[in-house]
């Protein structure tokens, strides 16, 4: 489901199931998986997201991997090439640069 709020800058793949919140940025060079839920206010480029991840409200990705029934907190930061494995939660307001998160 996507609203008229969102912004998008090619190339960008979204999947049908995916949820995207208002005032959003997305792209470019992002993929986003089945049951995404990115909430109001978040920023995503050079990025994928596998299934049944959460980005909550005004978070920013970059250049990152989020793995499978992972949540990224609010008003956090994730970039430098990091990755989150399986089900990996961020609490709000972190900053991660090239970290690997695995567990």
């Amino acid at each position: 489901m996507h609203n008229n709020d969102e912004r998008i800058i090619s190339p960008v793949l979204i999947h049908p199931t995916a949820k995207i919140g208002k005032n959003c940025l997305i792209g470019p060079y992002v993929s986003i998986g089945p049951n995404c839920v990115i909430e109001d206010g978040v920023r995503v480029r050079r990025t994928t997201l596998l299934e049944d991840v959460t980005i909550r409200k005004n978070s920013w990705v970059d250049s990152s991997i989020i793995g499978w029934e992972s949540v990224i907190g609010r008003w956090c930061r994730v970039e430098g090439v990091s990755v989150l494995g399986r089900d990996v939660t961020l609490a709000d307001e972190l900053y991660v640069n090239g970290g690997v998160i695995l567990d």
